[in-house]
């Protein structure tokens, strides 16, 4: 191990097994036999920051080669579930809404709770550097990490935990477990909750560490997957920014030089084509590395850029010249607006409010119209609880059914006339969206949807189907943020 942290990293491979072998009795040292199966095993570091970018602990992780295992013989089933983020959003929300206490927890060596299912039975080697009495191997009794099954297996353990003690899984979202004094949202390992009282979170926390669940309590959620959440009581506000992430953003595209000045819009006014006959790009940064970390920006606290960056996401297995710039631009843009980020304010007014929106065709006209990804539209939209953002798509649109009343601002009055026209009236040319036009009909008609005529300029639905005008964006981007 060559690493100037070398040091730093043993401490955390020594802790690591300490905690797996002695602790958790994850595994029993047996000899090796000749009919046995035996995964081999690596070693997975990881260097956990805090949202600002701060190193806040090494990490070495003992891991099975999952890729490895061969399907009914060392693993059945596999698929985990994982919270939404318009689940974290809306908790977040009604947290401000309705001045819940909130406390986050991590649990440590979390996928090793679990034992193994029955009739599972899996044999691995030894950890390298750690070798010890020739040729034995791990007979695992835990779910150690890298395991296929691991993650569904300590979903399934830490779900059993939380319905013994009151709460019930949501049918929206099973990540989301809901009590008669407290709510629970899970993201594998991390942990937020909400309560009226802390003394009601501090008593579940308790229960749960007493049953031999290692939770640690990290205190009030200031800070979740990488999200920095800064709280304002007084004014009932919650805003969600990621300096840190979009800092490396701006690095990684090398515009830090006082050269590259900010820009006010992230996208270019026309849409970005496929740009076949274009030169390729010049490979001065990791074009898909930084639209990975595009895309878990704009996902979790930046709306502002999803249509930008969807639109460079769409090249990310052969980009060009044009492509490059583009995200440069992005880059440019955040740059300007490195601290910003989305401000959940709620409204006195319960209600959910949704602004579609789509481009047809957008990109017919600006690449070969002999291409048939030419005339497919753009569709987008945002969806407000309380009149906070919760969930958008700049991609696809989906069917959202709820039971509560649902305010939809449209813009387009063919489509308002066509979703209020009684008797309803169809014709061949529109058989292919017959069924889902009827079925949104009947919540029309039943007030579980309520249409409203929006102006062009409030429509927050533009902002993910369309490069626009910086005193356009500037206003929606207002609206919808907060800044």
């Amino acid at each position: 191990m060559n690493s100037p942290d070398s040091d730093k990293w043993f401490e955390a491979m020594e802790e690591e097994l300490t905690t797996l072998e002695h602790d958790l009795a994850a595994w029993d040292l047996v000899p090796r036999e000749p009919w046995m199966h035996v995964l081999p095993s690596t070693w997975a570091f990881h260097i956990k920051r805090f949202p600002n970018g701060l190193v806040k602990k090494f990490k070495a992780r003992f891991c099975v080669r999952g890729d490895c295992q061969k399907e009914g013989i060392d693993f059945w089933e596999t698929w985990p579930p994982v919270v939404q983020w318009s689940t974290v959003r809306l908790m977040m929300t009604l947290a401000a809404k309705l001045d819940l206490c909130s406390a986050q927890a991590d649990i440590t060596a979390a996928f090793v709770h679990a034992d193994l299912e029955p009739g599972e039975q899996i044999f691995v080697r030894q950890p390298a550097g750690f070798q010890r009495d020739g040729d034995h191997v791990l007979s695992l009794k835990r779910t150690v990490y890298g395991l296929r099954q691991a993650p569904r297996s300590f979903f399934r353990y830490l779900s059993r935990s939380l319905t013994l003690h009151g709460l019930v899984q949501s049918d929206l979202d099973p990540c989301l477990f809901i009590g008669k004094h407290i709510i629970v949202v899970v993201y594998i390992d991390d942990l937020l909750f909400y309560s009226k009282s802390m003394d009601t979170i501090d008593s579940l926390i308790s229960a749960l560490h007493d049953e031999g669940i290692w939770i640690r309590k990290e205190g009030s959620a200031e800070g979740f997957l990488g999200v920095d959440v800064t709280r304002d009581t007084s004014s009932r506000r919650i805003t969600l920014t990621q300096t840190g992430l979009t800092q490396r953003i701006v690095e990684a595209l090398g515009l830090c030089s006082h050269s590259f000045t900010a820009l006010s819009t992230p996208p270019e006014s026309a849409p970005l084509p496929k740009d076949s006959e274009g030169d390729l790009a010049s490979g001065a940064f990791n074009y898909a590395a930084v639209v990975g970390m595009l895309l878990y920006l704009s996902g979790h606290s930046r709306p502002d850029i999803a249509f930008a960056v969807h639109q460079c996401a769409r090249y990310t297995f052969r980009p060009t010249r044009k492509h490059e710039l583009a995200l440069i631009r992005i880059g440019r843009y955040l740059k300007g607006t490195m601290d910003k980020g989305l401000i959940l304010s709620p409204s006195d007014e319960a209600r959910i409010d949704c602004f579609p929106d789509a481009d047809f065709a957008g990109l017919y006209g600006h690449e070969d119209s002999q291409d048939p990804h030419c005339a497919r539209s753009r569709t987008g939209f945002v969806i407000l609880a309380f009149g906070c953002p919760v969930l958008w798509k700049s991609r696809l649109q989906t069917e959202i059914a709820l039971s509560t009343m649902i305010k939809i601002h449209e813009d387009n009055v063919g489509a308002l006339t066509l979703a209020g026209l009684e008797p309803r009236r169809m014709t061949p040319r529109s058989k292919h969206y017959a069924i889902k036009y009827h079925w949104f009909c009947e919540h029309v008609a039943a007030r579980r949807v309520q249409l409203v005529k929006v102006e062009t300029h409030n429509q927050l639905g533009d902002l993910f189907t369309k490069g626009l005008p910086f005193p356009a964006f500037s206003h929606l981007r207002s609206m919808l943020m907060g800044w």
